[in-house]
């Protein structure tokens, strides 16, 4: 490549050398002649245009943005209600079989403590017990709770597991406090109704000997038995019944939601109140028996406690009784007692 042509051209065009000698090379490959023939031509005189060397662009690459996947939203397929009835039959088909399992339990741990004083009837020769009825009531009562929590629990995910249609939209802290209320009323039910119907009371002869109470053991064992089998199915029955179906309209489902709280409440707030009622009233009647020269006062303390507490909630119209009031005051007046119990016998 001859360098005098280049400077030449470079002089003449203005434009650097390098570029000159990299356009001539870029030329002369293009045409397939001579380098030293292209710059020839180029300072012939005329000024010839100098290929200009290839800008190289640098690629911008655009980021790239990956569009989220969503995922398909899969509506869960509710089927609607089946017949009340049909799920009836099917609650009263499945708390009648836990009930007989359980039943036999119950009789068995029962029947466990009442053959810690087993006495041999000699005109019958019947297996009869010495127990107590409270504890006898109390165990009952606690293991038929414990198997009705059991029951409204597990009762609505096996109908809804396996028939179509038979759903209930009640949580498990609903179908837990369901539970406890029915296990108490029919396991206090089942346990007066036995010691009642089947139970001796022997009264003392003299006045050192003590009141004994006597109870057929095979005969608790089966009225167990029975008894359980019948609970445990009116359990399940009252749980479907008293449950919001699922697959109903939105306007349906608050129609049963409403009637629902109106029979819960109904039916809760009466027995709840017959429970604390009988609690304070039983309290109170001990204290009476057991200090009762001192029953006048106590009466007079207690009364003016809830005449005050009824005088407040009157001289406010607008003043909202909620369940937490209730409470509070049934606790304060067992808490009265309580320490009016104390005192006394303190004195003594």
């Amino acid at each position: 490549m001859d360098e005098k042509l280049i400077e030449e051209i470079s002089n003449t065009t203005g434009v650097p050398q390098m570029l000159v000698s990299r356009s001539a090379q870029a030329r002369a490959e293009a045409n397939g002649t001579d380098v030293n023939a292209v710059l020839s031509s180029w300072s012939g005189g005329t000024p010839t245009e100098v290929a200009p060397t290839p800008v190289i662009e640098e690629a911008v690459v655009a980021p790239v943005i990956e569009e989220a996947v969503v995922a398909p939203v899969i509506e869960e397929a509710i089927e609607p209600p089946a017949d009340l009835f049909s799920k009836i039959g099917r609650a009263v088909q499945y708390g009648s079989l836990f009930g007989v399992v359980t039943g036999f339990i119950q009789a068995i741990a029962i029947s466990t403590y009442l053959y810690d004083g087993l006495i041999l009837e000699s005109e019958t020769f019947n297996l009869i017990t010495d127990y107590q009825k409270t504890t006898y009531i109390a165990a009952l009562t606690a293991l038929t709770t414990f198997f009705g929590v059991l029951n409204t629990v597990n009762i609505k995910k096996l109908l809804e597991s396996n028939f179509i249609g038979h759903g209930i939209k009640t949580t498990d802290r609903e179908s837990i406090f369901q539970g406890i209320g029915l296990g108490l009323i029919f396991g206090s039910i089942s346990g007066f109704f036995i010691t009642s119907s089947i139970g001796q009371t022997i009264e003392p002869i003299l006045p050192e000997d003590p009141t004994v109470f006597l109870l057929p053991v095979f005969g608790s064992f089966w009225r167990i038995l029975l008894l359980s089998t019948i609970f445990q199915a009116l359990i399940s029955m009252l749980s479907v019944v008293l449950g919001v179906p699922k697959g109903l309209d939105v306007f349906e489902e608050e129609e049963a939601q409403i009637i629902r709280n109106r029979i819960t409440g109904s039916a809760v707030i009466p027995l709840s109140a017959i429970m604390v009622g009988g609690l304070i009233a039983f309290l109170i009647a001990q204290v009476f028996i057991n200090f009762h020269d001192y029953a006048p006062l106590f009466a007079l303390i207690i009364s003016a406690a809830i005449l005050t507490f009824s005088a407040v909630m009157s001289a406010g119209p607008k003043i909202k009784i909620t369940k937490n009031e209730v409470l509070i005051t049934a606790l304060g007046i067992i808490t009265l007692t309580v320490i009016i119990a104390s005192v006394a016998a303190s004195q003594l």
